[in-house]
């Protein structure tokens, strides 16, 4: 299932965004953001975890296979204990906290075959290595696991969901023309879930040009919209990440391709047509350009139609495409907004996309054509 404007727009509604390239409402003065660092292991250290693991005995499940599973995992340092099934038993993964101890059982059931089954995963001897390292990661993260590569960023429906009312607050602010850290202090970022860069990300800022400028201008944008441009334009990228004590943070990494980062905007309904949801992308106007430069359409077409538009200058640029070269030329017609954007790019090997806010507000974002072909882990659900 795809993460669309309706997965979270049912939950929550953020209204009262200005229009794109419209002088905002002017915010109070904010604190600069700091963005801390992570350690080198990326881990926060947290209160203790004890993890217990209890094994239901199927009728048919022999005492042979209880002893051969203890005398393994003894050697591998965990402990279980094997009792009969009870009226209303399961097989699960609780988690209880009694003040500054974090326990977590593991119910799970011994077969008649000497396999452990719990939920979605099963073990035999053979692999008891990999249930201990399922066990030792309860011990680290609580019952929900690493959040490494699972769907969500490994957040559940209600972290994501809260995560997203947190980043759907809009910018009210322009950034443009400044340095990274002058524009992260500047954003709306939400304190409950702070920004912190990893140790990768710490190198590559080191190896920024230091009169390296801010062009991109998301007022009237969502935060976390504009914080994935901005880093996004600085090489690199973020995501939610839950810490082994439950918190969630917004790590920052290098960009790369494909990779599991919160999106420069979120596919649209595709229930909907993109006419009903951006109408006027798609109303017909008089078009007659005779080698126009490109940015300057496309600036036109962004303030004529009040449809924000945001360009992916890195992703650009790592294709050796030079904006600022580009020009281009349409015969007088009549045509819309959005085909006219499409026209436009694709001959320079750029494409466009309308996609959405994280408040689900629509816009078009200028990308490579390779991009465009690609789609992001992040906008993928369970």
């Amino acid at each position: 299932m795809r993460i669309t404007r309706r997965s979270w727009l049912t939950v929550f509604f953020v209204s009262g965004l200005t229009g794109f390239g419209r002088p905002g409402l002017a915010q109070s003065p904010r604190k600069p953001i700091k963005t801390a660092r992570l350690t080198d292991d990326g881990f926060v250290k947290t209160s203790e975890t004890e993890v217990s693991l209890e094994l239901i005995a199927t009728a048919t499940a022999s005492s042979e296979h209880a002893q051969a599973w203890g005398q393994r995992l003894q050697k591998l340092g965990f402990q279980f204990q094997t009792r009969q099934a009870v009226a209303g038993d399961k097989a699960e993964v609780k988690e209880q906290k009694l003040g500054q101890l974090r326990r977590v059982t593991i119910v799970a059931v011994l077969d008649r075959n000497g396999k452990i089954v719990c939920n979605d995963r099963a073990f035999t001897l053979a692999e008891a290595d990999k249930l201990a390292e399922w066990l030792r990661e309860l011990k680290t993260y609580g019952a929900q696991g690493a959040p490494h590569g699972k769907p969500l960023f490994g957040l559940d429906d209600r972290q994501f969901v809260g995560v997203m009312r947190e980043l759907s607050v809009p910018v009210e602010i322009d950034t443009e023309g400044l340095s990274l850290e002058a524009a992260l202090a500047k954003l709306p970022l939400p304190e409950k879930h702070p920004l912190r860069m990893t140790p990768e990300a710490q190198r590559a800022t080191r190896n920024l040009d230091s009169d390296k400028k801010l062009r991109t201008d998301a007022r009237g944008l969502s935060v976390g919209t504009a914080l994935a441009a901005t880093l996004g334009e600085f090489g690199l990228s973020f995501k939610p990440l839950r810490t082994p004590d439950g918190k969630i943070e917004l790590a920052v990494s290098p960009r790369e391709a494909g990779q599991d980062a919160w999106p420069i905007g979120w596919p649209l309904d595709p229930e909907k047509p993109q006419g009903q949801l951006v109408p006027a992308l798609f109303k017909t106007v008089p078009v007659a350009l005779d080698d126009v430069p490109l940015t300057d359409v496309l600036t036109a077409a962004s303030q004529a139609s009040e449809v924000p538009l945001l360009i992916d200058h890195h992703a650009i640029e790592r294709e050796e495409i030079d904006l600022s070269e580009l020009k281009v030329t349409v015969p007088n017609r009549k045509t819309t907004w959005g085909l006219l954007l499409r026209q436009v790019t694709f001959p320079h090997k750029l494409g466009r996309r309308i996609v959405a806010d994280d408040a689900g507000k629509p816009f078009v974002l200028i990308t490579t054509l390779k991009e465009t072909l690609k789609e992001n882990p992040a906008t993928k659900s369970k």
